[in-house]
């Protein structure tokens, strides 16, 4: 039998390798721990010390705790509604400050625990309302799993661009962050997959949401954000094992690239991006996944075929505060385009606005509207006709996420989502999250 982590042991382990450092700074802090709390960055504060003393020493920790309420009010599958969260350990290693040497080596790590569960079932297979109860995987209602582990070494690679070589088991989400930096996984924007990127047709090629491999990018330094890419993993998904990594690609493997066209339009910064991808593994289009439920996948299909992707991006700021830049309105628009068969969903399209820091008085907080439609392909919704009939799938999401203060924010959201079972209404998802950093 598979030996899973203990829920908290990460977290309790990480406490307490800090307190061994925190017993020589403790009387150097002038402040109580409770006196400044509702200022600083994170609950639990400095650890007396531990926490600047690990970062100076090369080793940054986080740990974020998520929870969710969401209803399927009217609508959808079923009206119900369910609580449930996510606990995510990070530790971070710079291999300059902790050895001394070896510049642009670090080493990142990340844990989740899943706990309750989400609307999912209620809503609709394609709904995709909760990014954040993705992982570990749907169905593990208590589960801990370390969802990334890698090795990275950024190094100079042209004028005003670093290299960067990233090698491990992959965190998709934080792939997904890491080149498009306003996602932010369901935790900090929007709830809803659709409402974030392209998503939908790349889900018939992705096979799971931790995958073994890596990446070499390009990072703008002027921009700060990865200018072009080329991505390689197995077809396995490993969010809640460690299984081989030699058997990760024995199916085959996906592979990925992107460029990113930076450019200022006045002072505001903009891009086109180009992303595709493909897949050297043969597989129907009702493919099992762990991540989301394919309808049809008890029917057996005679046909398998490679999966490829192509999607366009843009995105522009168009709003910036004077004098703090980081008060900005954005806009990002995103198609893909897939092949009829094995994707289930062929064609995918969604806009969304945010606006970081809205008011003057609110600069930490941070809310959008999106909008977005999948159209099935043909080839799945032939295929699993006698046993449900589909249609294409659209939605809207509006959220504010209060920032209460720097550790703790309050999201409200509203979702109105056209699911892909014909015959059922338009299901309205009111939900809430509280993101909390210790």
């Amino acid at each position: 039998m598979e030996k899973k982590i203990s829920p908290f042991f990460l977290a309790v382990l990480l406490l307490l390798c800090t307190a061994l450092f925190a017993t020589n700074t403790w009387a150097e802090d002038s402040k109580t721990w409770a006196e400044d709390i509702w200022t600083r960055d994170k609950l639990t504060g400095d650890w007396w010390g531990g926490r600047t003393y690990l970062s100076d020493h090369g080793i940054d920790i986080g740990l974020r705790l998520s929870l969710y309420g969401q209803r399927v009010a009217s609508g959808g599958v079923n009206k119900n509604g369910e609580y449930g969260g996510t606990m995510d350990y990070r530790v971070n290693v710079e291999g300059k400050k902790l050895f001394g040497s070896w510049e642009g080596l670090s080493f990142n790590m990340h844990a989740r625990t899943r706990f309750g569960q989400d609307v999912s079932a209620d809503a609709g297979a394609f709904a995709l309302e909760n990014t954040g109860m993705l992982m570990p995987a749907p169905g593990d209602y208590h589960d801990t799993d370390i969802t990334g582990l890698t090795v990275n070494q950024s190094f100079p690679f042209f004028e005003g661009h670093l290299g960067l070589f990233t090698l491990g088991k992959l965190d998709i989400l934080d792939a997904v962050t890491l080149f498009f930096p306003n996602v932010a996984y369901g935790q900090e924007g929007f709830l809803n997959v659709n409402s974030m990127v392209s998503a939908l047709p790349w889900f018939g090629a992705v096979q799971g949401l931790s995958l073994y491999g890596g990446w070499l990018a390009t990072i703008n330094k002027e921009y700060q954000t990865g200018e072009s890419a080329i991505i390689v993993t197995g077809t396995e998904n490993e969010s809640t094992s460690w299984g081989h990594v030699h058997d990760s690609f024995d199916e085959g493997v996906w592979m990925a690239a992107f460029h990113r066209f930076l450019y200022k339009l006045g002072d505001k910064p903009g891009y086109f991006m180009v992303f595709g991808g493909v897949s050297t593994r043969d597989q129907p289009s009702n493919e099992k996944h762990d991540f989301v439920v394919i309808p049809g996948q008890g029917i057996k299909s005679t046909e398998e075929k490679k999966p490829w992707d192509i999607a366009l991006y843009l995105s522009q700021d168009f709003w910036q505060a004077e004098g703090d830049p980081k008060r900005k309105a954005t806009i990002l628009i995103g198609g893909t385009m897939g092949p009829d068969n094995p994707q289930f969903a062929q064609y995918n399209f969604f806009a969304n606005v945010e606006a970081f820091g809205p008011m003057k008085s609110r600069p930490h907080d941070r809310m959008g509207v999106a909008g977005w439609k999948n159209w099935l392909s043909d080839n799945f919704r032939d295929l699993v006709s006698p046993v449900i009939e589909l249609r294409d799938t659209w939605g809207f999401e509006l959220y504010y996420n209060i920032a209460i203060n720097q550790w703790v924010h309050l999201s409200p959201d509203l979702q109105f989502i056209q699911n892909e079972r014909k015959g059922d209404d338009l299901a309205v998802i009111p939900g809430v999250r509280l993101v909390m950093d210790f």
